[in-house]
């Protein structure tokens, strides 16, 4: 028999979007975190803002959807591999029958008056905490009953986070030292999360991922802020070493946390999605995911804002910071395909759900 290989191959793509668009492995995602999480509730909270319009949202959706990137984030990646419609951002309203994201822009995980008691100016901050999400989620199951059944909650997929790490970098902007962050802030956030997580558990979720914080001292902002000549300030990728080690210590202690949570909740699956692990493996060998230029922010150059009137890449997908804060889809991309396909596969996704591993090199 002869071998048709262009059948071969329609057959495959038929298979995948089969698989793409079949059943999911979870009814539902339900997310809490700040911008590196947040699909648009912060521009539909405060309409018109520099987030709103292009060259935001180019690359994937070409349109601005307040997506703090040129396009797709972790939690699109994920949702995706799933086999679900993208997460709807709360605030933005419609159904949420399979799940809505709460996660808001320059959310903090304690609230503003924490923070404050904690020596840190505020002023102007907006409370968009993560217990202030968890109301909005608790205000969502009271207003559609079916979506607080526990076993629909028990099902369904909990992503809390990333969130603090705009706790630190309010302290990083305002020069606090290491130490501070380290004995003053890692642990307040880590309380937080864990709280949340336990409220939760009490309205009957079971699965959740829970993020730590990405290699921050690879973040073009933090690298210009705290340049030095000084010897081995540096690591082998270029990435500020004493930015990174708060990344790690922080990592570490979540992670202590949330095994103290199982020992709790012994029927809860928690697992760590390791941010830090799947980034500085971008960083280790940017060529390797098609990006040229690791430091150099795509849009408005480093530190020039992206407010559509300075300048832009020509091409995204090279580069893994899109204004200096926030990574680029590509970025985004190769640390999801990390955490879903491995080397640092999330049981959950990896084990649970079969099909995220037939997924993960769709485009």
């Amino acid at each position: 028999m002869a071998f048709n290989a262009n059948l071969l191959l329609v057959t495959a793509f038929l298979c995948l979007l089969s698989v793409h668009h079949g059943s999911a492995c979870y009814p539902a995602i339900f997310s809490f975190g700040d911008s590196l999480q947040d699909t648009g509730n912060f521009i539909h909270t405060f309409a018109n803002t520099t987030i709103s319009k292009l060259p935001w949202g180019t690359t994937y959706f070409h349109k601005a959807t307040g997506r703090y990137s040129d396009g797709r984030l972790i939690i699109d990646f994920i949702a995706q591999a799933l086999g679900l419609p993208l997460v709807p951002p709360y605030r933005g309203g419609g159904s949420f029958s399979r799940g809505a994201n709460f996660a808001f822009g320059g959310a903090t995980a304690q609230n503003p008056n924490t923070l404050a008691g904690l020596g840190l100016n505020v002023t102007g901050f907006t409370d968009r905490s993560l217990f202030v999400q968890l109301g909005w989620f608790k205000e969502l199951l009271n207003s559609v009953p079916s979506l607080a059944d526990r076993t629909f909650l028990g099902n369904s997929l909990f992503m809390v986070g990333e969130i603090g790490g705009n706790d630190f970098n309010t302290a990083l902007s305002q020069s606090k030292s290491i130490e501070n962050i380290k004995n003053a802030l890692v642990p307040g956030v880590v309380r937080t999360i864990s709280s949340g997580i336990t409220t939760l558990i009490e309205l009957g979720a079971k699965n959740f991922i829970v993020p730590g914080n990405l290699p921050i001292g690879c973040i073009p902002a933090w690298l210009s802020k705290y340049k030095s000549s000084a010897p081995g300030y540096y690591d082998a990728n270029g990435c500020i070493k004493w930015l990174n080690d708060l990344s790690q210590f922080y990592g570490s202690r979540l992670q202590d946390e949330l095994k103290k949570l199982k020992s709790v909740h012994p029927t809860a699956n928690i697992y760590y999605a390791d941010y830090y692990g799947a980034g500085t493996r971008v960083f280790s060998n940017p060529k390797q995911f098609g990006i040229t230029e690791p430091f150099v922010a795509c849009c408005g150059g480093n530190g020039h804002g992206c407010d559509g009137t300075g300048p832009v890449c020509s091409n995204p997908l090279n580069h893994a910071s899109w204004e200096g804060f926030h990574p680029t889809e590509a970025f985004y991309h190769a640390v999801a395909d990390g955490l879903i396909g491995g080397p640092f596969a999330i049981p959950l996704l990896s084990q649970t759900c079969k099909k995220a591993y037939t997924l993960r090199y769709l485009p």
